[in-house]
């Protein structure tokens, strides 16, 4: 996808639809950003709506999520306080299956961002091989139906 793609009064759409968030992610990640590493963030309104990407560049293969954990402690408590919500991604430069510091990663996002009772819309990984989505939290995931 590009900037050009988008549809008209894109700035409208809620993030909350999979698809929408993962387009947005490979807007915001770019190829240069993906194979230096980076972490990006899309920081949401109340509404869900894409109001601030941010791009964290040059961030290496890091285990213990460090830029990833930083950043967030910077942005976490500007967007509580607005009750917004926040798309979360990891650019590296290959791969289309998920490795242990993505696992890592996504955590570290999960528990920050329920620690600042903020809404995670999603974690992706872009990397040149494409973008894709790790699993929303279980405390997100539909209750079962009855049987």
């Amino acid at each position: 996808m590009t900037f050009e793609d988008l549809p008209p009064r894109a700035s409208e759409i809620p993030l909350t639809d999979a698809v929408v968030a993962g387009d947005v992610v490979d807007l915001i990640i770019g190829e240069a950003d993906r194979a230096n590493g980076c972490v990006g963030l899309m920081i949401c309104d109340e509404r869900h709506r894409g109001i601030q990407p941010v791009v964290l560049h040059d961030v290496s293969d890091d285990p213990g999520a460090d830029g990833l954990v930083g950043l967030l402690e910077l942005v976490l408590p500007l967007v509580g306080e607005s009750r917004g919500s926040l798309l979360v991604a990891r650019g590296r430069p290959h791969g289309s299956v998920v490795d242990d510091i993505d696992r890592v990663w996504h955590q570290a996002a999960i528990d920050l961002c329920g620690a600042h009772g903020v809404r995670l819309l999603g974690f992706h990984v872009a990397t040149g091989d494409g973008v894709f989505r790790l699993p929303d939290p279980l405390t997100s995931a539909p209750e079962p139906a009855a049987s």
